[in-house]
């Protein structure tokens, strides 16, 4: 019963989130890599160049979940002491 009570506790949450993170972001940037497939197909390079640059910053954010929490409270950090 003891090991029932034990598997069953609640967590903080945080696999759940790494997973959603994970499953979620690479999706979006999926997604958002194929629209810039078609604005290439479609010699739209403006609308490419913004999805391709949204894919990558996703990815970003997904992968490298941490560095980019460092990196953006650098950038805000700078812009709130300006």
């Amino acid at each position: 019963m003891h090991d029932f009570v034990t598997l069953a506790a609640l967590t903080d949450g945080t696999a759940l989130k790494n997973w959603v993170l994970l499953v979620v972001g690479n999706l979006f940037a999926a997604w958002l890599g194929l629209r810039a497939f078609r604005h290439f197909v479609k010699d739209d390079w403006g609308g490419m160049t913004t999805m391709a640059v949204a894919a990558i910053f996703v990815a970003g954010l997904v992968w490298f979940p941490d560095e980019s929490k460092t990196l953006l409270e650098g950038l805000w950090d700078k812009v709130r002491e300006a």
